[in-house]
């Protein structure tokens, strides 16, 4: 008997770096004045097996309809404004009912090369922004965003146990969206790596790219964990492409900066390099924080679980060596500044010794 989903929806996530901040308080009463024109259903209370400290604003946005491959798809969407300056867009799309696995791998492919969804998330992201924007701090448009989907499966038939899945079908399959190819044993068993059971009724399985959760019960804490590193890992990158660019500046005007004489911008290059310094400290400092506010324990092992696959400890790497390239810049520039500033007292110097001989000169001659 081959496994099909009898009850079950995929989860898109796209998620948008929108601001350096969210005051999500503010965020809560514009969006109140806006409810009924928009429909939108507010909520701050997060499931008691997840612990945040600042709690993300959730956004019902009701229905609407996604054109894929010639069928007309029923979505609901939703949204979360995360305090650090985060937006998530949520598409959840309904499985129909006796799907088989290999259709829904094709389903999954068709999804991943869909332009339309990526188009329907930038334009639900810019319009929420609009509304909130008083709410934001250092409102930003970055270009890049993270996609990610989520197979969310509460009833299957073909298997007595979850734990069989993994011998019934081609999980990895699915979480590549690959219908083309048969995968390697390899490759299928590196996938299969990062599986996590609570009980003998559910199962997760974490990617990069995607992952497959099966709760009979229909609650979401696990994919409410993924999405919660998800937005860590896009914070991640933004952080890193601000460093870059950053860093270029820096550079840049410190090369301006010595091919002028006597320049005095290295003072305030000096404080751009440690306001930076902070500013990303502090961030670091959260992010890891974060880890200890899942309070589920198996929760937080899928927390970090998800942080590994999309890789958030090198990318903190990363982000901590060019940190410290900021410190040793100022460091530098701050040596510059004591080197010039000594310059000048001895040219002064020289000055008021010259200024004295010709004042003296002048007496005995005159």
């Amino acid at each position: 008997m081959s496994v099909q989903i009898q009850k079950g929806s995929v989860l898109i996530y796209r998620v948008f770096d929108v601001a350096e901040e969210v005051n999500l308080s503010r965020v809560e009463e514009l969006l109140k004045s806006e409810s009924n024109k928009a429909r939108l259903k507010l909520t701050r209370t997060p499931r008691q097996a997840v612990i945040m400290r600042n709690a993300p604003v959730t956004l019902g946005l009701g229905e609407s309809e996604l054109v894929l491959s010639d069928r007309n798809l029923k979505i609901v969407t939703f949204a979360k404004f995360w305090d650090y300056g985060v937006l998530s867009i949520q598409f959840q799309i309904p499985i129909q009912a006796g799907m088989s696995w290999n259709e829904l791998i094709d389903f999954s492919a068709a999804l991943e090369n869909d332009p339309m969804i990526d188009e329907a998330a930038r334009l639900r992201a810019q319009e929420l922004v609009n509304i909130v924007n008083p709410a934001l701090r250092d409102p930003h448009s970055w270009h890049e965003f993270e996609d990610y989907a989520i197979f969310f499966f509460e009833e299957l038939s073909g298997i007595e146990k979850v734990s069989e899945l993994a011998e019934k079908v081609d999980a990895a399959r699915l979480i590549l969206a690959e219908n083309s190819v048969k995968l390697s044993v390899n490759a299928r068993k590196s996938i299969l790596e990062s599986t996590f059971q609570y009980s003998d009724t559910d199962l997760t399985i974490i990617d990069w790219n995607s992952a497959i959760v099966i709760e009979p019960s229909g609650r979401k804490e696990v994919p409410e964990v993924i999405e919660f590193a998800l937005t860590h890992m896009m914070e991640m990158r933004y952080y890193d492409s601000l460093l870059d660019q950053r860093l270029g500046i820096l550079y840049d005007s410190i090369e301006e900066s010595r091919s002028r004489f006597f320049n005095n911008r290295f003072s305030a290059l000096s404080r751009e390099a440690s306001t930076r310094y902070i500013e990303f400290s502090e961030f670091i400092e959260r992010v890891d924080n974060s880890f200890k506010v899942v309070g589920d324990f198996y929760l937080a092992r899928i927390f970090r679980a998800a942080g590994e696959e999309f890789r958030i400890p090198e990318w903190e790497e990363n982000i901590t060596r060019k940190m410290n390239l900021f410190a040793r810049v100022s460091e530098l520039l701050q040596g510059e500044i004591n080197v010039n500033r000594s310059l000048w007292l001895e040219i002064i110097i020289v000055v008021l010794i010259a200024f004295e001989l010709v004042t003296t000169f002048s007496k005995v001659l005159f």
